[in-house]
């Protein structure tokens, strides 16, 4: 039998666990955005794993981790080291727009939201990891594709905006760094900074890693060094000018 916990420094709230094992996974109620194991042995094995390995900052812990080798499991390659560039999305107080929209109109406007998004990934050769619910998770081979999509979303969701009166904000952030890659999933590190920079931005904003920015064709504000929860060392970031 396996058991489970969540480590809710490195939960960012991204809820794959939830979505893919609903009965073994829920938020956690005195911690607001962070899940929590609720029932583990009401999923099967190789589902609790998939949970797992699904969470972009290996905040699930699972007891005989060595039986979490996906390529014995599934015939998949080992996990390698690549560099990557890595894009979180967010809905800002998505909650506050379903309870103003309501569930259908809110359905509605989360499909062309998820549709558009997931079309200008696709135009900058960008690979989406996971979906969030009300955002993405993907990765870029380059700083120059991942902030020219990130801009790309920025520009699309105000002309929309403006011709139909409504589109949801959305903050963005992006980072380069060296993962751990298993199949088409990324962990490591790198992909904690890059969910804690989205996190930093406003709706309608991008924020980036200074070095990740460095060279963009895009303005960049001034550099300003922000402490992320759970690194050690503070890093520098700045806003991209996407207007």
């Amino acid at each position: 039998m396996l058991r489970a916990r969540v480590d809710r420094h490195r939960c960012v709230g991204a809820g794959n666990c939830i979505t893919l094992a609903p009965t073994a996974f829920d938020w956690h109620e005195g911690d607001f955005a962070k899940a929590d194991v609720i029932d583990a042995t009401s999923v099967e094995e190789d589902l609790l794993r998939e949970a797992a390995l699904s969470c972009p900052t290996q905040a699930i812990e699972i007891d005989e981790v060595e039986e979490l080798l996906p390529w014995q499991l599934r015939g998949r390659t080992a996990p390698r080291r690549v560099e990557k560039t890595f894009m979180f999305t967010d809905i800002v107080q998505s909650t506050n727009l379903v309870e103003a929209l309501g569930d259908e109109a809110w359905q509605a406007v989360l499909r062309w939201h998820d549709e558009t998004l997931r079309s200008l990934f696709g135009a900058h050769k960008g690979e989406e990891v996971a979906a969030t619910g009300d955002g993405f998770f993907v990765g870029f081979d380059s700083p120059e594709e991942a902030i020219a999509c990130a801009v790309a979303i920025q520009r699309r969701l105000a002309e929309h905006r403006q011709t139909q009166g409504f589109s949801p904000p959305v903050r963005i952030g992006v980072h380069a760094a060296g993962a751990t890659q298993v199949g088409r999933n990324f962990t490591g590190k790198g992909v904690h900074e890059a969910a804690r920079i989205a996190a930093l931005a406003e709706g309608a904003e991008i924020v980036a890693s200074r070095d990740t920015g460095a060279g963009s064709r895009f303005p960049l504000s001034e550099p300003r060094e922000v402490s992320i929860r759970g690194i050690s060392e503070p890093i520098e970031v700045v806003s991209v000018d996407w207007r």
